[in-house]
C-alpha cells in the first residue's frame, strides 16, 4: 500500500495526512508532551463506517515510532477496504 503523505498543518513537523489515490486514509502524529511524550498516535479517519463494519477496528492507536504508527494505519486502512468490497458499502 503507498500513500502520499503531507503535513497536516505547514508550520508542524511531526504531524501528518496520508491519501492513497486521492482519497483521504488518515493521520499520524508525534506525541509532544506528557507521560507518552515520543509516541506516535494514528487515526483511521478516511473510514467513517467503523460502528457497522465488523472486522473493522480498531481505526486508531498509538506505536512507540512512526513506523509503527505507518503499518498499524496500513492495518486498518487495509480492513477498512477489504470490509467495503465485501459488502458493497462506501468508507464514508
Amino acid at each position: 500500500m503507498t500513500f502520499t503523505w503531507a503535513r497536516t498543518f505547514p508550520d508542524t513537523h511531526h504531524d501528518f495526512v496520508a491519501e492513497e489515490a486521492g482519497q483521504h486514509v488518515g493521520r499520524i502524529r508525534r506525541v509532544d508532551g506528557g507521560p507518552q511524550n515520543g509516541t506516535w498516535t494514528w487515526s483511521c479517519t478516511g473510514c467513517q463506517r467503523g460502528h457497522e463494519a465488523e472486522g473493522v477496528r480498531p481505526l486508531n492507536g498509538e506505536g512507540a515510532t512512526r513506523d509503527e504508527a505507518i503499518e498499524a494505519l496500513a492495518a486498518a486502512w487495509g480492513r477498512a477496504k477489504a470490509w467495503s468490497a465485501r459488502t458493497g458499502k462506501p468508507l464514508a
